[in-house]
């Protein structure tokens, strides 16, 4: 099978998410990755001291490094503004993602849910394009889309999560998927890679959040029975 990633910024695929990248990747799928942003405009260049052009350039190698890790099979990187997407066109950032699905013709697609977990408007926004890009390229017969999965925060009362989080309800939960140990160390080297971001990675521990499973909500389809791996119960199947 073939799935596509596409999130804003570097990172997102290893806050949460690079567990099961992990593991499609160990099971033989093809994944690719497709980033929306550099990540320029993070608060954490300024504790950095960087120009948003040199944290652009030293969030691209960190990602670079972090598609070896995790065994892509393509990953790109766009040069969206960072911290803009919800004022730009829409046009302008569903056309990428579009032409990476029909580059990459996945039988899935992943990316945030609705809320975008943290609530940044870059991942509102991404939420949007995605599933506008989807749907236009499904309905086209641009590729075999069979599913758009949204990635998604399962409810806890762990006390350590942090409150600007938001969750998905057990009921519209319609994958929960758990991932290997040794898919979890290749997602804790994919975090290393993130230099830049260390102090972030150190103090959210963001695998913990998926300790259990990373859950995802399933575009169009109903949740129950829920699922245990994002390609099971696939439409057409």
């Amino acid at each position: 099978m073939v799935v596509l990633f596409v999130f804003p910024h570097p990172d997102d695929e290893s806050f949460g998410p690079a567990p099961i990248i992990a593991r499609l990747v160990r099971e033989g799928h093809a994944v690719h990755l497709l980033t929306l942003t550099r990540g320029e405009a993070t608060r954490e260049r300024e504790r950095l001291g960087l120009s948003k052009a040199a944290m652009g350039k030293a969030r691209a190698r960190e990602m670079d490094a972090v598609a070896g890790v995790l065994g892509l099979a393509s990953f790109t990187l766009l040069g969206l503004p960072d911290g803009e997407l919800a004022g730009m066109d829409p046009r302008d950032v569903e056309a990428p993602i579009r032409e990476a699905i029909c580059r990459t013709r996945p039988d899935v697609v992943v990316t945030y849910a609705v809320h975008g977990n943290s609530g940044h408007p870059d991942h509102l926004a991404g939420h949007a394009a995605v599933k506008r890009a989807f749907v236009d390229a499904r309905d086209a017969g641009e590729a075999p889309l069979r599913r758009l999965a949204l990635f998604t925060l399962a409810p806890t009362d762990d006390p350590a999560r942090m409150p600007h989080l938001k969750s998905t309800p057990w009921e519209r939960i319609g994958v929960l998927m758990p991932a290997a140990p040794e898919d979890f160390e290749a997602s804790r080297r994919a975090l290393a890679c993130y230099a830049t971001y260390a102090a972030v990675v150190a103090a959210h521990d963001p695998l913990r959040q998926v300790a259990d499973g990373v859950a995802f909500e399933l575009f169009g389809e109903p949740a129950a029975p829920r699922r245990a791996h994002v390609l099971d119960a696939l439409s057409g199947a």
